[in-house]
């Protein structure tokens, strides 16, 4: 015969759901019988099957070097990423000049030397004529035409830019603020120059990148001064004449270095500075050089 187990609590059950009604004691003896005691102790786990779908294979944990050293290599290149895409026309311009140079060589290797032009003089033409000719394609040829305004010519880098003066300023901020504008136009001579007529120092600055959002033309005018060699010629248009350097040492300092501002007594230089490495100012590059002529 079996018996439905109902738990009294204080009420009656209708009688057609029960015929027999436990207490709560032996309700709670009952279903803490040895056997069922001993199941409630200690379970049993049932093992998996064999064929589960789900993957339960831990796998270990990179080790904390190759995390840093991911994290590092990710940085590195989202900086030089838009390290290159904010200084793109510095790039570009050194790009196009060693590529230049480059195919230039390339081609002088490789392509055969021509033979010289043969010249078929005209008869009947007096030797005095044919003197004056010569003499007068010389002169046009060799005749200078110097530009209205003051600049500086590279010609190792093909470059022909204006040179800017700027107010002097006690205050070394807005002094900076004077240079910084300065350089939009060409390049900067600077306030503690000397001008190429007299004894001293002839100073000039440029950028050789800038901020590519900044309104100058002349962001990256000296980007390609790191290309200039020892015994380049650097000519200077100042007030009507001609000043040709000769360019003679290289060198990198910080910043903070002040020495090459200083002006010699008992001689005419001129120095060339930018910032280095390109698209950065951690240091500044100087070129110096002496007159060698003027014109």
């Amino acid at each position: 015969m079996t018996h439905q187990l109902k738990i009294s609590f204080g009420h009656k059950e209708p009688e057609q759901q029960s015929e027999t009604q436990l207490s709560l004691a032996d309700y709670w003896e009952h279903i803490h019988s040895p056997d069922e005691r001993e199941i409630l102790e200690e379970p049993v786990i049932s093992p998996l099957p064999k064929t589960s779908p789900f993957d339960f294979k831990l796998r270990r944990r990179r080790p904390l070097w190759k995390d840093i050293a991911v994290f590092g290599a990710t940085s590195l290149a989202m900086w030089g990423i838009s390290h290159v895409a904010l200084n793109y026309a510095a790039f570009a311009e050194i790009t196009e000049y060693k590529a230049k140079n480059l195919t230039a060589s390339v081609v002088q290797v490789f392509e055969p030397e021509k033979p010289a032009p043969l010249i078929l003089e005209k008869t009947g033409v007096s030797r005095v004529e044919k003197t004056e000719k010569t003499h007068i394609a010389e002169v046009f040829k060799s005749w200078d035409v110097h530009p209205s305004d003051d600049r500086l010519v590279i010609p190792r880098i093909e470059k022909n830019v204006p040179l800017i003066t700027v107010p002097s300023h006690q205050n070394w901020q807005q002094l900076e603020t004077n240079i910084q504008k300065g350089l939009q136009g060409g390049v900067v001579v600077h306030p503690v120059s000397h001008s190429p007529e007299s004894m001293g120092n002839f100073f000039v600055t440029g950028h050789s990148s800038y901020y590519a959002w900044d309104k100058g033309r002349y962001k990256d005018v000296f980007a390609l001064l790191h290309e200039v060699k020892e015994g380049d010629i650097a000519e200077v248009y100042w007030k009507g004449k001609k000043y040709v350097y000769e360019l003679t040492q290289s060198k990198v300092v910080p910043p903070t270095e002040t020495s090459v501002l200083k002006q010699p007594h008992d001689r005419r230089i001129i120095t060339l500075m930018t910032c280095t490495p390109v698209g950065t100012n951690k240091n500044r590059l100087i070129w110096t050089g002496n007159l060698i002529r003027v014109e």
